[in-house]
């Protein structure tokens, strides 16, 4: 399980930096990413819990 959580975080860091390079050139694309993003954080959480 811990493993699981390190992996999520992991996730969360790389889409957290796709997301900012993605700001200005591909709008469509960096809101798929928010919307996934969103996912793992919430992963993330019921981990912890």
């Amino acid at each position: 399980m811990k493993e699981d959580l390190i992996a999520e975080r992991i996730a969360i860091d790389s889409y957290r930096d796709l997301i900012a390079f993605l700001q200005e050139y591909e709008p469509t694309t960096r809101r798929l990413f928010e919307e996934i993003l969103g996912k793992e954080e919430e992963h993330a959480k019921d981990l912890v819990s």
